[in-house]
């Protein structure tokens, strides 16, 4: 008898006793906008090294279109290594780049995302447009597969309202 007393109390206290909740993993939509948002961390710190870890290894070019002197339109290629030692050869700070409302899609393991930006170099404003990220989860991260922007000059003041 005293012994299911015992197991009887000690089902009760361990009924009792608080369960460890586990907090439910980021909403995808969420791990992906952080992955941005380091990214422009990364930039304004000049961390080149931190850069290149946000994109997936084999990455290769990324495209920037905007508009020749003469009105033309262009599309130029980058590298990321291009891309990072830039940024590793600003001083902190210099780079500056301010997102406006995304617009985020994701489909199982690969999200784009959709944001207009204004760039700022060393205080001052250099141009805006619009960021298209290709995002793909590998493993239990997302990496950045794909980047490309349009860049303007003029109306950038009005760009992010």
């Amino acid at each position: 008898m005293i012994g299911r007393l015992m197991m009887f109390g000690a089902l009760l206290f361990l009924g009792a006793a608080p369960s460890v909740a586990q907090e439910p993993p980021p909403h995808p939509e969420a791990q992906v906008m952080d992955l941005v948002n380091q990214l422009f961390d990364a930039m304004r710190a000049s961390d080149a090294d931190a850069v290149r870890n946000l994109f997936h290894p084999d990455l290769e070019k990324m495209a920037s279109s905007g508009l020749q002197r003469d009105g033309v339109p262009v599309v130029r290629f980058g590298d990321l290594d291009g891309f990072a030692t830039s940024v590793g050869g600003a001083s902190p700070g210099d780079f500056d780049e301010r997102l406006g409302n995304p617009q985020i899609r994701i489909d199982d393991n690969l999200a784009t995302v959709f944001t207009p930006y204004a760039f700022y170099l060393k205080g001052q404003l250099s141009h805006c447009g619009v960021n298209v990220f290709l995002v793909a989860r590998t493993g239990d991260e997302w990496k950045i597969i794909g980047l490309a922007d349009t860049r303007r000059t003029q109306g950038c003041e009005e760009w992010l309202k």
